[in-house]
């Protein structure tokens, strides 16, 4: 029993090398805020601040054309601290120096200080990067998603965000 697990180990550790080698990993910086405008909601320069905004780390796998990402934010206000997870997976296809991606997942909303405690959904991600050498520099949109009835995507209330991400 013990011999089969290590060989099947093994076969999925060396069926993996050589995607590994071809893949594109990227890590860098987050930050997303809810904007007024995709809600239909006037834009107020005056009351900005920080807890409008959600900040993080950006982990993505290329190959091909498939993507895999995992975004963590960390997000503070109204004495609700939240940490929250969006992990997608999709399609990404480089145009020249621009990299578009669309992907959809799972995303895990933990609120402390809050008795909603923690929350489960899912989400869509649509994104575009420049691609500058090892370097990149992306706007995102996420939206909320259900597929209760449907597949139904709330575009007009999502969260807006940039990234900067070093490419390995």
């Amino acid at each position: 029993m013990r011999k089969s697990v290590l060989i099947v180990a093994a076969l999925a550790i060396l069926a993996l090398l050589p995607a590994a080698a071809f893949a594109d990993f990227g890590i860098g910086a987050a930050a997303f805020g809810k904007s007024p405008g995709l809600v239909g909601a006037a834009n107020d320069t005056n009351n900005l601040n920080v807890s409008q905004f959600s900040f993080g780390g950006d982990a993505r796998l290329k190959l091909g054309w498939f993507q895999g990402e995992a975004l963590v934010l960390y997000a503070s206000g109204s004495g609700v601290n939240s940490l929250n997870t969006y992990l997608d997976v999709g399609v990404a296809l480089d145009l020249a120096m621009l990299r578009l991606s669309l992907g959809v997942g799972p995303n895990f909303i933990y609120n402390s200080g809050s008795n909603t405690g923690a929350q489960v959904g899912l989400n869509a991600k649509a994104g575009v990067d420049v691609m500058l050498g090892s370097f990149s520099v992306g706007v995102s949109y996420i939206m909320a998603m259900n597929i209760a009835n449907g597949v139904q995507i709330a575009t007009n209330s999502g969260l807006l965000g940039v990234s900067v991400m070093f490419w390995m």
